[in-house]
């Protein structure tokens, strides 16, 4: 199980270790301290935790130590938070945790995904197509609501035939 220190973690955030050591002391972050001297130590499934939680941190991701050894190969310095978590977790379910991915595994990755981010993207094309296509029929049905309010001897007659059919039955 992989851990990072308080330092790590700031490195990795891209921000000072007193706001890494605050966020354990308010308990938004959970670490064990191990001993006084050797400080606190949080784990990589609770630092992901963490950062999905706190989508403030997401952009905020750059490349630090632990995390740089994944991206050797391809020299990339900083990345989107998202993308960083979404191929660490790729990472850790096809290596777990023993070599390195190389620049044309990566590719494969990037590209499977675009397939299915398309895919979701269609999708919600259509939905959003589906309930326009539904906000349309109910802004009609309003409109018509309207002028029968506004029009009393349409009004009246709309009534009148209602009530004629209810009496048929």
């Amino acid at each position: 199980m992989k851990t990072y220190t308080v330092k790590q973690i700031a490195e990795i955030l891209n921000t000072n270790p007193e706001t890494v050591r605050r966020w354990i002391r308010d308990e938004k972050l959970k670490a064990v301290q191990l001993s006084r001297k050797g400080g606190n130590i949080v784990t990589e499934a609770e630092l992901k935790r963490f950062i999905k939680a706190t989508p403030k941190y997401l952009s905020k991701i750059s490349v630090g130590a632990s995390i740089a050894t994944l991206f050797s190969t391809t020299g990339i310095g900083v990345l989107a938070g998202g993308i960083v978590l979404g191929i660490m977790e790729y990472y850790e379910e096809k290596n777990k945790g023993n070599t390195l991915i190389s620049v044309e595994e990566l590719k494969v990755f990037l590209q499977k995904n675009i397939v299915k981010l398309n895919k979701k993207a269609d999708q919600k094309r259509e939905l959003i197509q589906d309930l326009e296509t539904e906000l349309g029929e109910i802004s009609k049905r309003i409109k018509q609501y309207n002028y029968l309010l506004k029009n009393e001897e349409v009004f009246f007659d709309v009534l009148k035939a209602v009530n004629s059919k209810r009496s048929e039955v």
